[in-house]
């Protein structure tokens, strides 16, 4: 035996935690051995004794908690030692000293922490080492010390944030070197100057923000650099100063706004440039000059790009690759691809806005892959593919407006192999559309409106392969539409309007192997209809109208494997219906009206394995149904009327295996553990959630061998629920959620992995619960009365194996840091709707460090929560979706775990009124959920994602938050991320539908058209996406002021939102200027001509600063000779209320009130008071006659008014 592979069994799902056998022992000749994927916790040491062979010794994906240097013992010609993804948090000196002759050790996807300074000593042989995704931060001097002649490192996806210069000196022949996703900020040459031998070096998803000039003068013997994702914005003419070798350079993403084209014009062998997700406005044959000569692959994609001028890319001698996909252009001309003729193989101009194809058609005799997939195109000549003779690849898809394509299209295409016409709106398929295209392979047209295909559509296509149809509204398919298409394999017709399926529509035997004709209006199938495709596999006819489905349909495909039915009408599985398919696998029957089935319908169909007949009527079963079947895999009864299950059902003699079994939501009082006793040996998993059972028998020994049992929402007795719990059994996971349960007895179930207690009525868990129950990973008790975490460490000191923990909705009053000790190893913890909570420790997570995942919210008596100081002791975290007590958040309080590693981040609470725009910084995952749900935000910063990388693809969740708009600022910042960046919930929050919803309502996606207005009343509940512009307005005041004279009437009108002025003008009959002082405004003016505005209000002001000196010298007079009134107190003038003043915006005259001013009544000087009055001294009762806003002059005497001024005038005195 030389190789030996058992991965993914159970070799560690043992009692004891030390994988222990001696059948290794005497393998002389075993070179591999694989046992990833057993759930290994430890391995005996000298297992691997005898094997003086072995090379590669595989152990990924197990519990192992450090490397088994003992169990290494033996085998002295060790090669490759890979523990990929297992709990390993430090690696210790001396580990490898037994296995001096490794060459790779991978040890990736772990929780290392630390590693000893001279664990590689004596590794002279050692090449490859593998540390990505762990959690490193820096490194010991001599940490890589004894390994010399390691040549590729990768410290991918850690938490370093000084790159290890000092580490690496001792590791001068690396030539890969893999740093991404880190938070490395600062680079230069001294941090490079050792690695002199590099080839590869990765740098991508860091916080670089400048290259310092000369930072690589010594990697002479560079081939590839990744600078993808970091902030560079602008790059030095000499950045790349030294780089003679290099051939790849990626810097995607970087907010770079022009090519650096001297930078680039350094590196004489760059072969590979990538560019896509920066800003790049401007292309040219001059900017790209420099890199001209020797690039075969371009890659400007997801950038601003709005015009590409003729002759681009004329001095590119080797372009082979050119992807320009979801820029800004409008218009492709051929004239722009000059230079290109013989050398392009590949060109992306897909989501542009190319309106049409102009000019000269394409000229490219080398191109055999063409994308221009989601443009505007609305029209293609008929020659506009007529000079691309060896077009392999065409894709014309999305592009909305298109409709029609001339029938000769494709005829001078001879080498097409693959064309996508998929959403263009195509109606109808022109017989001779493909009669040229004799060597396409496959073809994509769904998402059409076609309605017919018509005879001879498809014909002579002998390579032809592929036809998607589906998702059209074809109600009629012609016989001979498929003629001569013998290796046809798969046909989808999904989703369309067919009535019948024939195989008349094929002229001959086809070699189809996947017919998909689910979702349309089929009733009834011919027997021909599959006669025709003697080797169908897949057979997909969902969701149609079938009633019943004849055994003959299918009874000569010898090759069936797969059959779904799911979703018709079918009302009984008759006799042989589905026997004698020697091949058939999978029989999907779910979701129809299935009352009965007769006892031989599966006869003999011995490979069946997989039967899912859940949600039908079914409420009994003979004891002969599955007679003759050898090994059902999964037997899926779901959501039936069954109530028992035949003694005899599973006997042997019918059925050899039964495994897994799902009898949930059905209507059984009693357990049907008899039933299945028949197959004690093998049956592992059974699922008898939601019925009526109540008694659970003591000694049922079915019970024992039952590997994962689901007896959740079942109204099982206290004495049910203690034979579950304190009877010895072999579970491995085992839910009694809401089985009503109030006291958890010793658990009997030394092999448990899994339990979920959940909305039961527990109110405290006993130490003795859990002391046979410790290789416990999985404890969930969310959704009881547990009010006390006091007494729970004890109960983590047995639990050492857990890895999640929920403890969610119970009445905990307080939680400390004391509360998880023991827990060093938890890596989920959710503690969300805690409603009596009311202190959370600062320090409350110091001991769970390695938690991966927190929920953390739903504490509405919690006064204060310290999120920074909480997140403090978890700088690992991924998952994050945690409660604000203040009113704004920042990176601040998020600090911690803002790092590339974090994928989901959730922001909870009816206090958080705000966020800060730099909320996200820090945040680099090629995939993130961010969640602002249920909280008081009422708006989003228009910055909030640009510290997001573009390329990140992110989901945002905005359920329940007060958003009333979203800006339009913001809007353009989500259209610049279109395909990468989705926003859920926003039909849960109160849109105002005013004018400054306009532009949400143009963004908005066909897919959310369920978004309602909260206000205004007049729009509340109608859907935005149905609302016009003309309607979403902000109601702007407008007024109107007629001036009444003698000679003429002007009106004025009010245009701006400012405090409103009452005008105040007495009638003229003398003495009237020449000069119109009705010009004179506050605000906007009606004057449309800016000179006769100007003209107008220097003329009014010289106008009336003449009338009031002319006014006051006839007051003065007047004063002078006489005085009517009575004796003046203390010498003040009146005045109005103190509320009223230049600060106020009461515009309006108010009766009874006190006047703001006294004005002699016989004054009859006309002028338009937009000042204050002379404060008067005279008293005399003399008729008043004001003018207010154009209306009707009062002529009650003494009449009071206010006067009030915008805050920000002047006011002269």
């Amino acid at each position: 035996l030389v190789e030996l592979r058992l991965a993914d069994n159970l070799l560690g799902d043992t009692l004891n935690p030390i994988f222990s056998t001696s059948e290794l022992h005497g393998l002389k000749h075993l070179q591999i051995i694989d046992i990833s994927g057993n759930g290994i916790k430890a391995i005996e040491e000298g297992i691997f004794e005898g094997c003086n062979s072995l090379q590669e010794l595989h152990l990924d994906r197990n519990s192992l908690s450090s490397i088994p240097g003992g169990s290494l013992n033996g085998p002295k010609t060790l090669r490759i030692l890979s523990m990929r993804d297992n709990r390993m948090t430090s690696m210790k000196i001396g580990t490898f000293q037994a296995q001096l002759e490794l060459e790779t050790i991978d040890v990736s996807k772990n929780s290392i922490a630390s590693i000893e300074g001279g664990i590689f000593n004596g590794l002279l042989k050692l090449k490859t080492l593998r540390l990505g995704r762990n959690r490193l931060t820096k490194f010991n001097s001599d940490v890589f010390q004894g390994a010399e002649a390691l040549q590729t490192l990768d410290l991918s996806e850690n938490f370093i944030s000084e790159f290890p210069s000092v580490a690496l000196k001792a590791v001068p022949e690396l030539r890969l070197l893999n740093l991404s996703s880190n938070m490395i900020q600062i680079l230069d040459n001294n941090d490079l100057s050792s690695l002199t031998n590099l080839y590869y070096f990765d740098l991508s998803r860091n916080n670089i923000a400048n290259i310092v000039p000369g930072t690589f003068l010594g990697l002479k013997q560079l081939r590839k650099l990744d600078l993808s994702v970091n902030s560079l914005r602008t790059i030095e003419d000499d950045a790349f100063e030294g780089l003679d070798n290099l051939e790849v350079l990626n810097l995607k993403d970087n907010n770079i706004l022009l090519i650096p084209a001297s930078a680039l014009g350094r590196l004489p062998r760059l072969l590979s440039l990538q560019l896509d997700y920066n800003r790049i406005t401007a292309l040219s044959g001059d900017i790209l000059r420099s890199i001209a000569e020797r690039v075969t692959t371009l890659i400007i994609s997801k950038n601003v790009v709005r015009e590409l001028p003729p002759g681009t890319f004329q001095y590119f001698q080797q372009l082979q690759h050119l992807d320009l996909s979801r820029n800004l252009l409008a218009n492709l001309n051929s004239d722009t691809f000059s230079g290109l003729e013989s050398s392009l193989l590949s060109l992306k101009i897909a989501q542009n806005k190319i309106l049409s194809l102009s000019g000269p058609v394409l000229n490219m005799n080398g191109l055999k892959n063409l994308d221009i997939s989601e443009n505007h195109l609305s029209e293609i000549t008929a020659d506009a593919f007529s000079l691309l003779p060896n077009l392999s690849y065409l894709n014309l898809s999305r592009n909305g407006h298109l409709a029609i394509l001339p029938n000769t299209i494709f005829h001078q295409l001879p080498k097409l192999k693959i064309l996508d016409l998929s959403m263009i709106n195509l109606k109808i398929l022109l017989p001779n559309l493909f009669e040229k295209s004799l060597v396409l392979e496959e073809i994509y047209l769904n998402g059409n409106d076609i309605t017919e295909i018509g005879e001879g559509t498809f014909v002579n296509m002998l390579n032809l392969t592929t036809i998607d149809l589906c998702n059209n509204k074809i109600n009629n398919i012609k016989n001979g539409a498929f003629v001569n298409v013998m290796n046809l394999k798969k046909i989808s017709l999904k989703g369309n309007q067919l009535q019948s399926f024939k195989g008349e529509f094929f002229n001959t035997g086809t070699g189809l192997e996947i017919i998909d004709i689910s979702n349309n209006q089929l009733s009834y199938l011919y027997t021909s209809s599959f006669r025709i495709h003697p080797r169908l596999r897949e057979l997909r006819a969902s969701s149609n109208q079938f009633t019943f489905f004849p055994a003959e349909l299918i009874t000569e495909l010898q090759f069936l494997e797969y059959i779904d039915l799911s979703n018709n009408g079918l009302k009984a599985v008759e006799e042989l219906d589905f026997a004698r398919l020697p091949r058939l696998r999978s029989l999907m029957l779910s979701k129809n009206q299935i009352d009965s089935i007769s006892e031989m319908a599966f006869h003999n169909s011995t490979q069946l394995q997989i039967i899912d007949l859940s949600y039908n009527r079914l409420d009994r079963l003979g004891e002969r149904t599955f007679e003759g079947l050898i090994r059902l895999e999964h037997l899926n009864l779901e959501g039936n009327q069954l109530s028992d299950l035949p003694e005899l059902i599973f006997e042997r003699a019918r059925l050899q295996m039964l495994e897994n079994i799902n009898l949930a939501k059905n209507l059984f009082q009693i357990a049907p553990l008899r039933a299945l006793q028949k197959q004690f040996f093998f049956v592992s998993s059974v699922d008898l959630s939601h019925n009526q059972i109540r008694e659970i028998p003591a000694d049922d020994s079915i019970m024992v061998n039952i590997k994962d049992l689901d007896l959740s929402f079942n109204p099982l007795s206290e004495e049910a629920i203690n034979n579950v719990l304190g009877e010895p059994k072999t579970v491995r996971e085992l839910n009694l959620a809401g089985t009503g349960t109030e006291r958890v007895t010793q658990l009997e179930t030394p092999f448990l992995h899994k339990l979920n207690l959940s909305s039961n009525n527990i109110s405290e868990l006993p130490l003795s619960v859990f002391e046979r129950a410790t290789l416990l990973e999985v404890l969930d008790v969310s959704h009881n009365k547990l009010n006390n975490l006091t007494y729970f460490p004890k109960i983590w000191e047995m639990l050492k194996n857990i890895q999640t923990l929920n403890l969610s909705a119970n009445p905990i009053l307080s939680i400390s840091q004391n509360d998880f000790v023991g827990l060093e190893s938890l890596k989920f913890l959710s503690l969300h709707n805690l409603p009596h909570v009311t202190l959370i420790e600062k320090t409350a997570f110091k001991s769970v460090p390695n938690l991966v995942s927190l929920d953390a919210f739903g504490f509405p008596k919690l006064g204060y929560m310290d999120i920074r100081g909480l997140l403090l002791n978890l700088p690992a975290l991924e998952c994050l979706n945690i409660e604000s007590k203040d009113s704004m958040i920042g990176s601040e309080q998020l600090q911690t775990v803002l790092h590339p590693r974090l994928k989901e981040l959730g922001l909870v609470g009816l206090r958080l009124k705000s966020l800060s725009s730099g909320t996200l910084s820090g945040l680099k995952g090629e995939e993130m959920v961010i969640r602002i749900r249920n909280t008081s935000v009422t708006s989003l910063p228009p910055a909030l994602f640009f510290p997001v990388p573009r390329s990140s693809h992110i989901l945002l969740d905005v359920s329940g938050s007060q958003l009333s708009t979203v800006s339009a600022q913001l809007l353009q910042a989500l259209d610049d991320r279109r395909g990468d960046l989705k926003i859920i919930g926003l039909e849960s929050n109160p849109i105002i539908c005013d004018c400054n919803a306009r532009a949400l309502r143009r963004w908005l996606p066909s897919h959310m058209d369920k978004i309602k207005c909260a206000a205004p009343s007049q729009l509340a509940g109608t859907f935005l996406i149905e609302i016009s512009d003309d309607e979403l307005t902000c109601d702007i005041k407008k007024q109107t002021n007629t001036v009444p004279t003698t000679q003429s009437t002007t009106k004025l009108t009010r245009k701006t939102t400012e405090a409103d002025i009452i005008w105040s003008v007495a009638p003229t009959k003398k003495n009237k200027p020449k000069s119109n002082t009705n010009n004179i405004i506050s605000g906007q003016s009606s004057v449309n001509n800016d000179d006769t505005l100007i003209i107008g209000i220097v003329g009014g002001v010289v106008v009336f600063i003449a009338i009031l000196v002319i006014i006051i010298c006839i007051i003065r007079l007047r004063m002078s000779h006489q005085y009517r009134g009575g004796p003046i107190v203390n010498g003040t003038s009146i005045m109005g209320p103190q509320v009223v003043g230049p600060g106020s915006s009461c515009a309006c005259s108010v009766k009874g009130a006190p006047p703001l001013y006294a004005i002699p009544s016989n004054y009859t000087a006309g002028y338009s008071a937009t000042l204050p009055h002379k404060v008067q001294l005279s008293g005399s009762p003399i008729r008043t006659t004001y003018s207010t806003m154009g209306r009707i002059p009062y002529q009650t005497a003494g009449q009071p008014y206010f006067i009030a001024y915008p805050s920000e005038e002047k006011i002269y005195r």
